[in-house]
């Protein structure tokens, strides 16, 4: 049955790799053979830095399909469901399709350092590595398995859906905010002084130590400890292929659960079209378990993000934990129709009715979001901030709070991502679709809703003029309930003139029905050769190094007089360089996020024209 389910795996990814699935794969393979050539390396220095890399793969793998969205499963155990099979002998078979596929590879590489390690401690030890590195593949492997089943179960209730996001974003802030962790430990000197024997006896203990304790025992000669490990890792492994199966019955068996919270929507009297489509919309942001776990990742993000270079003793990002959840909450809110498929219809048959449906979600998501940014805004300034900061983070949050508002309306609409029915859907809140792209837009547009008001409170610092600074207050008010108004406009014009696209974009999944005469709307692109593909992804995945902490933040430290320099290259060079080349990293950032969009709408109009 391994191999006949090994055969499925393999046919489906010859038949569905391609395009920027191709891309990402080879991009992540490389990025993946160099942190296990890094490993390698870490393995000629030192046998306790060692066992906390392997423990880093060990929680990236059980981590990993929480920030991929639950993984790779093109062999699903709900094809099987109807089918006569023993619940172990499908988890042993699906097991063996998790090794098809260039992840386990890299792994297997990585875990190869053992062989590394071993070699001082002589040829027994050298012999018992070559045993533990695989069995170390299969571990990780299966408790990432077991991790994809504990969320298929968990994330069915609001709960798991809330969870799943603290996860999600705790692993999106470790990877933007890994600067920070570097920073502490050249700050600490571990490198030179070692981990403190605590962390070590952790990192030793965890099952990812216990290949490394098994070859430093057979150096020893120390052959009952070699033993334990070895069957400690073989026993673990059949542990979670147990409790797999059982998971994978009850996955298989039963249905997400879709407990109604009490007072969601209701508390908001509908005396009108605009407030009764806010309640509907308020009790769809508790019942969905994507927008839950949506709306969540976006607050922890921001409070996260502003958490963690407390660990260096920075407090000056805790002012802007508010905003940066306004932003997230954005970014990941920006689909709105999309997310309820297409009950569009509803507004199609009862015309006049755009401007109340727009104006309710957009109301509705304010209520969601302004409380909590108002209350880290708050909390944040009287913790990290100075006086100097009440103007800035006040004017930016209004700023952001209406341009955020407006532009979810509008890009919901213009930009619409088709996903599966609610209906449909498979409980996994981790499901939201292709919305990359239409994140990353999200980000840049709203944070250029912010500039009016952040110029008006620099040019108040710049003066000295305190009325000035907190006139950007009323400067960001002003912004945002502007770009609030004109955005919603836009979005149920186009709402009203483009209905039937949308919805036909929704039901076919991103092509359009013939004859429905859709000109922009609703249109699928063509795909890009693999080559132009593998560079729009790698533009789009690496534009923000240059555009963020390498121009706008040193840019911003030099104009606040920080003496801070961390790892940004322009504070490490001395005037008159230091702004020139943060400018330079900025446009290098603002060129590749050009490039990144032109190249596939070139790419596009060029095949629709050959073949027109």
């Amino acid at each position: 049955m391994v191999g006949v389910l090994i055969a499925m795996k393999v046919r489906v990814l010859r038949h569905s790799i391609g395009g920027s699935r191709a891309a990402g794969m080879v991009m992540g393979g490389l990025a993946g053979l160099a942190l296990a050539i890094g490993t390698i390396v870490v393995a000629g220095i030192d046998g306790d830095l060692l066992a906390a890399v392997f423990a880093v793969w060990l929680f990236g793998w059980m981590l990993g399909p929480v920030y991929t969205g639950g993984g790779d499963e093109s062999v699903r155990p709900e094809h099987f469901s109807l089918l006569p099979i023993d619940p172990r002998r499908l988890a042993l078979g699906l097991l063996g399709t998790a090794f098809v596929g260039v992840p386990p590879l890299v792994s297997l590489v990585a875990f190869g350092a053992l062989v590394v390690y071993a070699g001082p401690f002589g040829l027994a030890a050298f012999v018992v590595a070559l045993v533990a590195a695989p069995l170390m593949v299969v571990l990780v492997v299966v408790l990432s398995r077991l991790m994809i089943a504990v969320l298929g179960v968990a994330v069915r209730s609001r709960t798991g859906a809330v969870l799943a996001a603290l996860v999600n974003a705790s692993m999106n802030v470790v990877l933007n905010q890994s600067w920070v962790l570097i920073w502490a430990a050249i700050q600490f000197d571990l490198l030179t002084s070692g981990f403190p024997p605590s962390f070590s006896a952790v990192v030793r203990r965890l099952p990812s130590g216990w290949g490394v304790a098994a070859v430093e025992a057979a150096g020893r000669g120390d052959w009952l400890v070699v033993a334990a490990a070895l069957l400690g890792i073989c026993a673990l492994i059949a542990l979670a292929l147990l409790v797999w199966s059982h998971l994978l019955v009850r996955r298989t068996t039963t249905k997400p659960l879709h407990r109604v919270p009490r007072g969601t929507g209701r508390d908001l009297a509908a005396r009108g079209p605009v407030t009764a489509v806010a309640a509907k919309e308020s009790r769809t942001w508790s019942r969905d378990l994507m927008r839950t776990h949506l709306l969540w990742f976006a607050v922890f993000f921001g409070l996260l993000y502003t958490l963690v270079p407390l660990i260096i003793g920075w407090y000056g990002m805790l002012p802007w934990a508010g905003v940066l959840v306004v932003v997230m909450a954005a970014a990941t809110s920006a689909n709105l129709f999309g997310l309820d498929g297409t009950s569009l219809w509803l507004n199609l048959v009862n015309p006049g009715t755009e401007r109340a449906e727009v104006r309710g979600r957009q109301l509705a998501w304010l209520l969601r979001v302004a409380p909590v940014a108002i209350v880290f805004t708050v909390a944040g300034t009287i913790v990290g901030g100075e006086g100097w900061t009440w103007p800035w983070t006040l004017s930016i949050l209004a700023a952001v709070l209406g341009g955020g508002a407006g532009l979810i309306a509008l890009v919901s609409v213009a930009m619409l991502v088709p996903v599966t029915e609610p209906s449909k859907r498979s409980g996994n809140p981790l499901e939201a679709g292709g919305i990359f792209g239409q994140v990353v837009l999200m980000l840049l547009l709203v944070t250029v809703t912010a500039l009016p008001a952040g110029g008006v409170a620099y040019l108040g610092d710049t003066l000295d003029l305190p009325v000035v600074s907190w006139l950007a207050v009323a400067v960001g008010v002003a912004t945002g309930a502007l770009l609030t108004g004109w955005f919603g406009r836009l979005a149920h014009r186009r709402l009203a003139s483009r209905g039937p696209e949308l919805l036909s974009l929704m039901r076919s999944g991103g092509t359009v029905a013939p004859g429905s005469g859709a000109a922009t709307v609703g249109r699928a692109r063509v795909k890009l050769p693999p080559g132009k593909q593998a560079l729009v992804t790698f533009l789009w995945i690496f534009c923000w190094i240059p555009l963020f902490p390498q121009g706008l933040v040193p840019l911003w430290t030099i104009w606040t007089g920080g003496e801070s320099r961390l790892w940004f290259l322009a504070l490490h060079l001395h005037d008159p360089w230091r702004i020139p080349v943060a400018v330079a990293f900025v446009a290098v950032g603002a060129v590749m996020i050009y490039y990144g969009t032109v190249i596939p709408n070139r790419h596009d109009r060029a095949a629709r024209e050959n073949a027109g």
